[in-house]
């Protein structure tokens, strides 16, 4: 599919309760009308969707309260699509690109677009000898991944890009359980080496060495 190449642009939204690094790979479910539509107009335009976080939702009690999402995202391309029935598809997309959130509309049928800024990707840094044993860490993780057969629901794919900084924090962001607050913040740091120089002392920090993937 075709990436969104101009700076700003006007993107869907798919706003969820998690955070999506490009390299990543999400699974989603689409039962929601305004979804539907968006996934079968991206399929048909090879264009991609901003999956972006909630930050607070809107208070069913109140008509005003306002939803607010994060101010990075991550545009997502569809790489998988089950038909399952007419009104329920079941897709697997790849993160693409970052990007800034400029400003956001609901539309009348209740899909959310967004005016963004597209973000550099990560430039390749080795993984500098400090961070060996956290590179180490993540090649146990999916390890173990493999030997449980949990590959297929894994949030990242081959290759793997074990010598490279970007990618080793992206994936373990993902994979560790961590707060919505700290994935988002890691998301918007543009220096990979300082992304995982964040990951390493939330990790070390939370002592989440001792993690064990069931």
């Amino acid at each position: 599919m075709s990436k969104i190449t101009s700076p700003k642009q006007k993107v869907p939204l798919f706003p969820l309760g998690t955070v999506l690094f490009p390299g990543g790979v999400i699974a989603l479910k689409i039962f929601e009308a305004r979804y539907l539509d968006m996934i079968k107009r991206c399929m048909r335009e090879k264009t991609e969707f901003g999956v972006v976080s909630i930050i607070q939702s809107a208070d069913p009690e109140r008509e005003d309260a306002p939803v607010v999402f994060s101010s990075i995202g991550t545009l997502a391309q569809i790489e998988d699509f089950d038909p399952i029935q007419p009104a329920l598809y079941m897709t697997r997309s790849l993160g693409t690109q970052r990007f800034k959130i400029l400003s956001t509309q609901q539309e009348p049928d209740g899909l959310w677009m967004g005016e963004i800024e597209l973000l550099e990707n990560d430039p390749l840094i080795p993984i500098p000898q400090e961070h060996q044993s956290i590179s180490a860490l993540l090649e146990e993780i999916i390890a173990v991944i493999k030997n449980e057969d949990l590959l297929g629901d894994a949030p990242f794919k081959q290759p793997y890009k074990i010598d490279d900084c970007g990618w080793v924090a992206n994936r373990l962001a993902e994979l560790l359980p961590i707060s919505l607050e700290q994935k988002n913040h890691l998301l918007g740091q543009i220096n990979p080496r300082i992304r995982l120089d964040l990951i390493t002392e939330i990790i070390e920090d939370d002592d989440l060495r001792k993690i064990v993937i069931h």
